[in-house]
């Protein structure tokens, strides 16, 4: 029977609830819904439904079910069951594997099969299992971390196949009790059968070379490693007096040349070396990371403070990118140049630079101006919010961004480093690697059971182990993005001396209210007053209001970090002041309303000596000119009220300027009935003038699970599985996955199909092939009629069946 089939049925078994689990856990096996039972395991059968699924398993049930994958087998109806694994997972218990077990069948990467023929009778009541039968596929290459065995070894490396005769009979006459071999079929066979033998194992490595059994051990994550320097394939042999252990190991067939670099660790030996199991190291508990203790009150002014911190440089940063937008490479991102340039003018290094770059076009306050390629503000309303509201925009941005800011600044494969706000540091995964994190962290705080006053602070590495046991399959994810995600917590306050804060527990909850609440009446006050020095300086010493502070910036230039800024008065930033709109009278009136002390003597002669020299020359904006000796003329122009619109102001009797481009000037001025002459060569307008500039939306949400099903769809579902409800309208997807399936079967098999294909015509012919490969919806087969090759399109295959007793070709 197909295993689709097999598994239809076993899920047509289960009850109301058990298929309840199922959907919930895995929901898109019915998005859309599907028709049937058969359509719903076709479904659960594709490898990236298995691949999902995968990622959610622990520790423990991961290894539980590559055991089962690599000790059952689908065409000779070999399943196993909790005893049998047992022997093949060191350190576990019946009990144990049984509730595995059973919840890897509940999420349907099991189905319950026949016991094996050859089971002992005292195993028949026990329940036996076969995985799905795309699950070698979802597990990789080398589930375990062992390598492929003999058998296969020996056919997909021919060279290696045809040395494997002469090593076990070289081995035989050393005087270990072997099968004789005469083809690599058979001696694959006699070398797996000693090295699986407890027994012929230790006999086998009796004379081993010292660090023989270290080197092993290395292949514990991996079966290919590289060859060593010192290493040469040609002394890889028996007689060999002083060989080193990767000789020794090659010479015995105990390590298999995969090409002049690399060698792969055959399963047996993997095993072997191992204690004879496939796991070693299995652990039902996940392991206790080791934390340091904590002071609340050093975590919490810690988070507190960077919290300030963050608020205070982010809007230094818009004020800043107000002023001079920050500049693009041609390649995309910000250039180490113009980073540090705003570096300097926050007065923080490099990569804090980057960072505040980074959150603040997460949080929609940057946007790319794409007809200058500059990073423009377009929030305004930033500064008219509270600190609490801009750390939860902050915030909320950050946990849903599909970026990992944390990555600017690593190296590029192509050589050169990711740059800031560029699309190397996309991470579609970020979202959901923040989250466990988060979720993590939270959870350790409730069982932390230490002395009151005090919490328990992770570092990077531990967090990894941790998140690493709940779900194995992302640990490369994990120890990527998790370093750089502390960092980033810890900058927002959700983190403080590396423990969670009440704001990180919150934030993992979702209780957005509760942790704005914390932050507001953790956050002192901001001050609308500041103290004015004689030395031409105004000190706050603490946040002052956004619009006080901003008023302030203004005027004067900020020196130094931290809450109790100084800002330094000077010709310069005065003229700063008078150019954006400001009178004498204005900067005097707001020193004298929010100065704490008298405005100094000095601060008050330079305001007002600056104001009387400024405006001596006059500088504007125009885009063309217009000169004519007939001055008459001209003025009837500037009267005219259709060339309102251009903007003229007469700079002399005989010329007038315009803000209009030469050709809009031209154009409007022959439409009124003139006919004006172009002067030279049209000048383009360039430079940020060019174009007002315009707001980018910020970036779509992230959603976290885009695979959501309420408990009414999941009602609609089993009603249409049961029959009970409404038909699921659709075509059942489940007879091209069976085809492939029976595919593969007679590739393994090397099998003759008899296959009905459709050719170009539309005409429908059977055909008997002997399939070779299925890759990228096409499949090679055999044509012994022809005795040729050929390539059939998976869409023009109507139907595939196992030719019976029929021998395969070719």
């Amino acid at each position: 029977m197909s295993a689709i089939r097999a598994l239809a049925e076993d899920l047509a078994a289960r009850s109301d609830d058990q298929l309840r689990e199922l959907l919930a856990a895995r929901p898109d096996l019915v998005l859309p819904p599907v028709p049937d039972f058969q359509a719903l395991a076709a479904r659960a059968s594709t490898r990236i439904s298995v691949q999902r699924v995968l990622e959610k398993l622990t520790s423990p049930e991961l290894q539980v079910l590559e055991a089962v994958d690599l000790t059952t087998n689908e065409n000779s109806h070999l399943s196993t069951t909790a005893s049998w694994l047992k022997s093949a997972i060191a350190g576990s218990t019946i009990k144990a594997l049984d509730g595995i077990l059973n919840h890897l069948h509940a999420l349907a990467l099991l189905r319950r099969a026949t016991p094996h023929p050859g089971a002992p009778r005292a195993d028949a009541g026990r329940r036996f299992y076969l995985p799905v039968s795309v699950l070698g596929e979802a597990l990789g290459a080398y589930p375990a971390g062992l390598g492929r065995p003999y058998s296969t070894l020996a056919v997909q490396q021919p060279e290696f196949g045809q040395r494997l005769v002469g090593i076990v009979e070289g081995l035989r006459q050393s005087g270990i009790p072997m099968e004789r071999a005469d083809t690599p079929a058979t001696a694959a066979h006699s070398l797996h059968h000693l090295v699986s033998d407890p027994a012929g194992w230790s006999m086998l490595m009796a004379d081993a070379p010292q660090q023989t059994l270290d080197l092993l051990r290395r292949f514990k994550y991996s079966p290919v490693g590289t060859i060593p320097k010192k290493a040469a394939l040609g002394r890889a042999v028996l007689d060999n007096p002083s060989p080193t252990p990767v000789e020794w190991l090659i010479a015995r067939g105990l390590l298999v040349p995969l090409d002049a670099l690399h060698v792969e660790l055959p399963r047996p030996v993997g095993q072997a070396s191992r204690g004879h199991v496939i796991v070693s190291d299995f652990k039902l508990s996940p392991p206790v990371p080791a934390t340091r203790r904590v002071s609340n009150n050093v975590r919490d002014n810690a988070a507190f403070g960077a919290v300030a911190e963050t608020l205070r440089l982010v809007t230094e940063l818009l004020t800043l990118a107000a002023s001079t937008p920050i500049s693009t490479l041609r390649s995309g991102g910000v250039g180490v140049r113009e980073v540090r340039r705003v570096s300097e003018a926050l007065r923080v290094d490099v990569p804090s630079t980057a960072w505040l770059l980074e959150l603040a076009a997460l949080a929609g306050l940057l946007s790319l101006d794409v007809t200058t390629s500059r990073w423009c503000v377009t929030e305004e309303t930033w500064l008219t919010l509270d600190r609490h509201e801009q750390w939860k925009q902050l915030v909320s941005a950050w946990l849903e961004a599909d970026r990992a800011p944390s990555l600017v600044g690593s190296p590029l494969p192509g050589g050169g480093a990711v740059n800031a706000l560029a699309a190397e540091a996309s991470r579609p995964d970020a979202p959901l690697v923040r989250k466990r994190s988060l979720e993590m962290l939270s959870a350790m705080l409730e069982e932390d059971t230490a002395e009151e006053g005090s919490t328990g602070a992770l570092d990077g590495e531990s967090l990894v182990g941790a998140l690493t046991w709940h779900q194995p399959r992302l640990q490369r994810r994990f120890a990527r993005l998790v370093p750089g995600i502390l960092k980033e917590a810890a900058q927002l306050g959700l983190l403080g001396s590396g423990a969670l804060t009440g704001l990180g527990s919150a934030v993992a909850a979702g209780d957005w209210d509760t942790a704005v609440e914390r932050l507001r009446n953790a956050l002192p006050e901001p001050l609308n007053s500041f103290l004015l020095q004689a030395d031409l300086t105004a000190v706050a010493p603490g946040y002052l209001e956004p619009g006080v502070a901003r008023k302030l910036a203004s005027i004067a230039v900020a020196e130094g970090q931290g809450p109790a800024t100084i800002y330094r008065f000077s010709a310069d930033s005065i003229r700063r002041a008078l150019d954006d709109g400001q009178s004498a009278a204005d900067i005097l009136d707001f020193l004298r309303r929010h100065s704490a002390t008298e405005v100094p003597q000095p601060l008050r002669y330079l305001v007002e000596d600056t104001s009387a020299r400024y405006g001596r020359l006059r500088v504007g904006a125009m885009a063309s000119y217009l000169r004519s000796d007939d001055e008459d003329g001209l003025s009837g122009l500037m009267v005219d009220p259709g060339t309102a619109a251009l903007g003229l102001v007469r700079l002399s009797p005989t010329v007038i300027g315009s803000v209009a481009s030469p050709q809009e000037l031209s154009h409007t001025l022959r439409e009124l009935g003139y006919t004006p002459a172009l002067e030279g060569r049209a000048r383009p307008v360039a430079g940020s003038h060019a174009h007002p500039p315009i707001t980018v939306p910020a970036s779509s949400r992230t959603r976290l699970n885009p695979w959501e099903l309420t408990d009414e769809d999941i009602a609609d579902q089993l009603a249409a599985l049961r029959g009970s409800g409404p038909p699921v309208a659709g075509r059942s997807e489940s007879q091209p996955l069976i085809g492939l399936e029976i595919l593969r079967e007679a590739i393994r098999t090397r099998s003759s199909v008899r296959m009905g294909v459709v050719d170009s015509q539309g005409n429908q012919r059977q055909e008997i092939f002997v399939p070779l490969s299925v890759t990228d919806g096409r499949v090679r087969v055999f044509d012994p009629r022809r005795d040729v090759e050929r390539v059939v399109s998976v869409h023009r295959i109507m139907d595939v069946e196992i030719v019976e007793d029929t021998p395969a070709h070719g």
